[in-house]
């Protein structure tokens, strides 16, 4: 089970892809996935390994590698290091973390080893708010660890220093463990007898914003490698008679690589540029995902059918998920996408239609999901697996949180995974619960998350003031 996280705000541009942008605000967020960097080749014994936590390599830094889990933030702010005054790091570390239910494998240790790690808070904005515990090889070296309390506030960089012995396999593995929110690190150094990484090169590549189209995995379309035929904004396309979508590419598109593509549908009496603007029920761009996507992603807003208050997902006779799939026929042609790595969410209603999708095109969606939904919009198929998530209050007085449960247990049985009844949280706790359910294929993984509260895409735990929801999905759907 891994529980809590923590979500964050941009505000957005209005461009033309490839060309000039016009922006209102924008964010210092980078978060990326959780695959780790290739390992460095060992050939020679020395003392110290030090890995700039998701960042590159800095000063006697390594780039960020050896982990499992996570995703990565960065940030421009300036930081205090006054509190660090023997061997100070380089502060470029503290502009960069990797955050989550993370495990970090140092290999190739023999014998006593020092391990250190270091912190700055620059996102929470108060004690108590990220409490987490880290392990180092099996044992406990911080419970209810909180960073703005330990350095006396936010922007400060601390460093905890632990002894350990290498394990049987010549490691140290350091493990944090989520608690109140997102465990995290900027960096860590381990200093003892072992053998060393050859360094990589001081001034390295930087790591591209999307996968290229070279890589092994990726299923580029026929839009790569050609001048993008979309610009963002409101499209207008044929489907069973004029519907449209708002596109949002990101603002360094590179029509050389293949990029994540998400469609986000709105709920009901919603609108496509709400969920683009991060207004009405949601409380950033695309559910809060385009924020922490930084610019990895593509995003699409589709318009449903009708109007005012009745507009949504009706998909009768199919006609909702034919539009779906004229929407993907013109991105794919226009733009660079990744096929393979296609997902869709939406809330209330809109997690209705990404629930048809999922049944109806587990071909074509990589993942999916769910905010509060229901069997709304139909379900034509429903017997292949697909990556699975949904989120749902305790005490929905819209959709009923048995709904929720329904199209969840409905994947478990396709996805194969093994059932249970997942853990909830107490009504009036203020809390939530995240359960990734055990067995099946880890290619099509089922994730559950039951909170204290209402009918609402962006719950917050009590005395939170952001959400846990976008960063949960966000981490569910960057582990493909």
């Amino acid at each position: 089970m891994q529980v809590k996280r923590l979500g964050r705000v941009l505000i957005g541009c209005v461009f033309v892809i490839g060309g000039l942008a016009a922006c209102s605000g924008a964010s210092s967020t980078a978060p990326g996935g959780g695959t780790p960097a290739p390992s460095p080749s060992f050939s020679s014994p020395v003392s110290t390994v030090s890995i700039n936590a998701g960042g590159q390599a800095t000063g006697g830094f390594w780039a960020d590698q050896f982990f499992t889990g996570g995703a990565t933030y960065a940030n421009s702010a300036t930081i205090d290091m006054s509190q660090i005054a023997s061997n100070p790091p380089p502060a470029a570390i503290f502009n960069t973390e990797r955050y989550g239910a993370m495990t970090y494998t140092i290999p190739y240790r023999s014998g006593a080893q020092t391990v250190t790690l270091y912190f700055a808070e620059t996102y929470v904005s108060g004690p108590g708010q990220r409490l987490f515990g880290v392990t180092i090889n099996g044992k406990t070296v911080l419970s209810n660890f909180d960073i703005y309390a330990g350095a006396g506030g936010p922007n400060r960089a601390i460093a905890r220093t632990f002894t350990t012995t290498a394990n049987s396999s010549g490691q140290v593995a350091i493990q944090f463990i989520s608690g109140t929110q997102n465990p995290k690190v900027n960096g860590i150094t381990v200093t003892g007898s072992g053998t060393t990484a050859t360094p990589p090169p001081a001034t390295p590549t930087p790591t591209p914003a999307a996968p290229s189209t070279n890589s092994a995995d990726v299923k580029p379309s026929a839009g790569c490698g050609k001048t993008p035929a979309l610009a963002n904004g409101s499209i207008t396309i044929q489907s069973n008679g004029a519907r449209s979508y708002i596109l949002r590419a990101p603002d360094n598109y590179d029509s050389n690589h293949a990029y994540r593509l998400v469609l986000a549908y709105h709920w009901m009496g919603g609108t496509a540029q709400q969920v683009a603007d991060g207004t009405g029920a949601t409380e950033s761009p695309f559910y809060g995902l385009w924020d922490l996507a930084n610019n990895s992603t593509i995003f699409v807003a589709p318009v449903g059918l009708g109007s005012g208050a009745n507009t949504g997902w009706p998909n009768a006779d199919g006609q909702d998920v034919a539009f779906t799939d004229a929407i993907l026929a013109q991105l794919e042609a226009g733009l660079c996408i990744d096929t393979g790595r296609i997902f869709a969410t939406g809330f209330s209603y809109g997690a209705g239609m990404s629930y048809a999708v999922a049944c109806a095109r587990p071909d074509v969606f990589r993942g999916v999901a769910l905010y509060s939904g229901a069997l709304l919009s139909g379900c034509d198929g429903g017997t292949k697996p697909i990556a699975f998530y949904a989120s749902h209050g305790l005490s929905d007085s819209v959709l009923e949180i048995s709904h929720g449960r329904a199209l969840r247990d409905h994947f478990v049985q396709v996805n194969g995974v093994t059932p249970q009844d997942p853990p909830e949280p107490a009504v009036g706790s203020g809390t939530h619960i995240c359960t990734t359910y055990k067995g099946g294929s880890a290619q099509y993984p089922v994730e559950w998350c039951a909170f204290d509260g209402d009918h609402n895409p962006n719950p917050h735990d009590s005395g939170q003031g952001l959400s846990w929801n976008p960063p949960e999905v966000w981490g569910f759907i960057s582990q493909f």
